[in-house]
């Protein structure tokens, strides 16, 4: 049975490591359970976040995944992040397809280079949003409570490439939106920033989320294929 989390004790049976299992831990740690828009489940030993409608599963071997497909189904779910065996499991009970994106982890040599570790987000935003298609007042808002809380952070190089820290939690990092302003692509920029900032967070496990076509500049920066994650997308 799924049932709603009120308490942290809750998430004993999570593990301390692994990318679904940090994405849902930092979500708690950085929004409890205070929010409507931001809930957090469990069937036994199976986890799952809802924020805004992403849902990010961990799911073990004992998960009943025909009542997760039931539940995100009527969750009012947009998408899923979660393992392949889980999409594998899930997408045809939700009559829908997954579509595979690349875990890489950081190997590279050490690398310096002098970031702006605490930058304006106003300024991150300008430069992460030429990359990516995301509105300024919900990544705002999302991004400012995450760095209040000490979840997230952002590290600028030059004024020029950004990238946001998700979480660095249990000696793992999760590195996501790296971008360079448009008039200043294909300077190297972007692969000194994404090194030094994974060097930075050493002893930490360093780890990026990709598609295929980003696989061979992530490997120039240092960092070595480690799986496969799926997002599934909900139909309406």
């Amino acid at each position: 049975m799924i049932t709603q989390i009120s308490d942290l004790r809750e998430f004993d049976l999570m593990p301390q490591k692994g990318i679904e299992a940090q994405k849902i831990r930092a979500l708690y740690l950085a929004y409890g359970t205070d929010y409507d828009f931001c809930r957090f489940y469990r069937q036994g030993s199976t986890y799952l976040s809802l924020l805004d409608g992403a849902a990010v599963l961990y799911a073990d071997d004992s998960a009943d995944i025909t009542e997760i497909a039931q539940f995100l189904m009527v969750s009012g779910c947009r998408e899923v992040f979660c393992s392949t065996n889980a999409a594998a499991a899930l997408a045809p009970l939700m009559n829908t397809s997954c579509t595979y994106v690349n875990l890489m982890r950081f190997c590279g040599e050490p690398y310096n280079a002098p970031l702006d570790t605490e930058p304006s987000l106003s300024d991150v935003y300008d430069i992460v949003r030429e990359g990516f298609d995301i509105d300024f007042e919900p990544w705002y808002l999302d991004m400012s409570h995450r760095v209040r809380h000490g979840i997230s952070q952002c590290r600028v190089l030059e004024e020029k490439a950004a990238l946001v820290i998700q979480h660095d939690i249990n000696g793992e990092a999760l590195i996501s939106q790296v971008a360079t302003l448009n008039d200043h692509r294909g300077n190297g920029l972007a692969s000194r920033l994404v090194r030094a900032a994974a060097h930075s967070l050493h002893p930490s496990e360093v780890y990026i989320i990709c598609e295929d076509e980003l696989v061979g500049f992530y490997r120039k920066c240092g960092f070595e294929e480690s799986g496969k994650k799926c997002l599934i997308y909900c139909k309406p």
